[in-house]
């Protein structure tokens, strides 16, 4: 027999176990089968026409794809306002579900894939556990057919999230927003094979490019950026220097790797900051292989947010830098980077080329005496399994025969001069960016956690989640993300509070629902509630005013567009 204690174990271990969102309607996506109609975006548009329209993107709406499911996409997804498009990979074993960007086989140029996986025009994103390539890459000769991007904005106050995916393959930049943005957050992931010289230019070759426009929150948490040709992050105004970017309020780079790295325009460009910018336990490898270049007017001339200069007029060209400012609180520290033996003797054959400074001179004067904890270098680093270094693609920049220190592309042939570009099924299965315990970087980080990314040291990542993790939910009293917080406590009996956070003003609705879907209870209904961090404490009373009974409840939250739902247990 089991007794109420017993009993009340048991459902606790389900709610702590289970996940459920009441409400959502998951549509299986099926993958290719050589038909028309299998292209991602021929059944994204079946099911919106099905629906009268309004299906593609209900709030509730989540497209599924099948682990191990090759899927094409020939056309761009444009989301309009308001709307949120979200496609994760199946639950279970196997490996992620992928899309390549597909030769549209129309216009002028049918052999060219369309120039992004999606456009969103004030719209949102979230990406679970998927795979992008921005080309065919069965294809061998693909390459010189690569198009700019995969997500990109036009309209503003987007969000963007992405989890546990791999992005790849775009001669631009993997994330571009045009317009400004509410969110962009980017935990777990991979980001590969940034720039193309096929198409486009050695100033080319993002990960996150915020353009010159504001940017509410920039969350980059748990990635690995690998083969970049120009910067992981760009957020510049290149024509009026350090002036009129938009505002990037909040910025938290936390436990990422980058590694085999031109960095043709510096690493981490993040231009007029607000009030925090923290940057810690991240891993340098090979990061800016090109170095710092005095001489080098062509790369210097994306420098101008510091206007920091050299004695021959060129700015300088630090690795991380902003506009500078008089009320940024900087948290840079236990950040680690390394040299490879190919990358040492890349700057031992020219010279010219020197390893450069971490931080611009404003940063380190913020910093104060931190600024000697911000990074620590490492005398020999090596990965289990990563791509080599683009010594190719930086030697036919400098050669006479090549680049000669322009943009220009003499003579360029991918198959010579090109990085170590690898395919997603690489990124997937057997890129490793674990490196022996041995070295300081290991217990290096905040709390004693290794530096870098934490997916390549699972058992370490999970005492790191134990531990608190990364808190990003609030930075100076203002939520950088909306939150719904597990109730506490739970199970309750009468009371439980209920926690949220709104990074803006919205318009709020909290719900009481049973396991039926009923709703038996309105906590709030459509209140306008400015930015902040706010707790409900509910009676378990239904909308009669009558206590409930016991059993399992959600609750769910509506914040404008985004919708999230919790199971908590009344327990008499």
């Amino acid at each position: 027999m089991i007794n109420k204690k017993n009993f009340a174990f048991l459902i606790v271990l389900v709610l702590f176990t289970a996940s459920f969102a009441l409400g959502q309607d998951v549509l299986r996506l099926r993958p290719y089968d050589g038909s028309a109609e299998s292209f991602i975006i021929a059944q994204i548009r079946a099911d919106t026409v099905a629906n009268a329209g309004n299906a593609t993107f209900w709030q509730r709406r989540i497209y599924e794809l099948d682990r191990g499911g090759i899927y094409l996409s020939t056309e761009i997804l444009t989301l309009r306002a308001g709307k949120t498009l979200r496609i994760r990979a199946a639950q279970g074993t196997g490996s992620k579900p992928i899309i390549y960007l597909f030769p549209t086989g129309t216009g002028a140029n049918p052999t060219r894939p369309p120039g992004n996986f999606a456009v969103l025009q004030g719209a949102h994103i979230e990406l679970t556990g998927i795979a992008i390539a921005g080309i065919y890459e069965w294809d061998t000769e693909a390459i010189g057919n690569m198009q700019g991007g995969l997500i990109n904005t036009t309209g503003v106050g987007s969000r963007i999230s992405v989890d546990n995916c791999v992005l790849s393959n775009i001669n631009g930049q993997h994330i571009r927003t045009g317009s400004g943005s509410n969110l962009v957050k980017v935990t777990n992931s991979i980001f590969a094979n940034m720039g193309s010289l096929t198409t486009s230019n050695f100033g080319a070759g993002k990960g996150i490019d915020l353009r010159e426009v504001s940017c509410d929150s920039l969350i980059l948490i748990n990635n690995t950026f690998v083969n970049y040709q120009d910067r992981p992050v760009r957020h510049l105004n290149l024509a009026s220097g350090n002036t009129v970017t938009g505002l990037l309020g909040y910025c938290i780079i936390d436990h990422n790797t980058f590694v085999n790295g031109m960095g043709f325009h510096g690493i981490l460009s993040l231009g007029n900051v607000g009030k925090n910018v923290r940057i810690t336990s991240n891993l340098f490898m090979d990061a800016y292989a090109l170095g710092e270049d005095s001489l080098d007017v062509t790369r210097s001339v994306e420098f101008n947010n510091t206007g920091e200069k050299y004695l021959n007029g060129n700015n300088t060209m630090p690795w991380i830098f902003t506009a500078p400012n008089d009320t940024t609180s900087y948290d840079i520290q236990k950040n680690y980077f390394g040299i490879s033996t190919a990358g040492q003797n890349w700057f031992a054959a020219h010279p010219r080329h020197k390893e450069g400074s971490q931080l611009s001179n404003h940063i380190k004067t913020k910093l104060g005496a931190n600024a000697a904890q911000a990074f620590t270098k490492l005398i020999s680093l090596s990965f289990t399994n990563a791509p080599a270094l683009m010594v190719n693609l930086m030697n036919y920049y400098v050669s006479p025969t090549g680049g000669n220190y322009t943009k220009d592309k003499p003579g360029y042939d991918w198959r010579v001069h090109d990085m170590d570009r690898r395919t997603l099924n690489y990124y997937i299965d057997t890129m490793n960016c674990a490196y022996p315990t041995s070295s300081p970087a290991y217990s290096g980080g905040l709390k004693g956690f290794p530096a870098g990314d934490l997916n390549w040291f699972p058992s370490k990542k999970a005492e790191w989640i134990a531990a608190g993790g990364t808190s990003v939910k609030q930075l100076e009293g203002i939520p950088v993300e909306y939150a719904l917080e597990q109730n506490y406590p739970n199970p309750f009996n009468p009371t439980t509070n209920i926690r949220y956070s709104l990074p803006k003003a919205a318009s709020i609705s909290l719900v009481i629902y049973n396991t039926l879907g009923q709703k038996v209870a309105t906590l709030i209904d459509g209140q306008e509630q400015g930015a902040g961090n706010y707790n409900y404490v509910w009676n378990g009373k239904d909308v009669n005013g009558n206590n409930l009974a016991s059993g399992i409840y959600f609750y769910q939250l509506n914040a404008n567009d985004y919708t999230i739902t919790k199971k908590m247990m009344l327990l008499k």
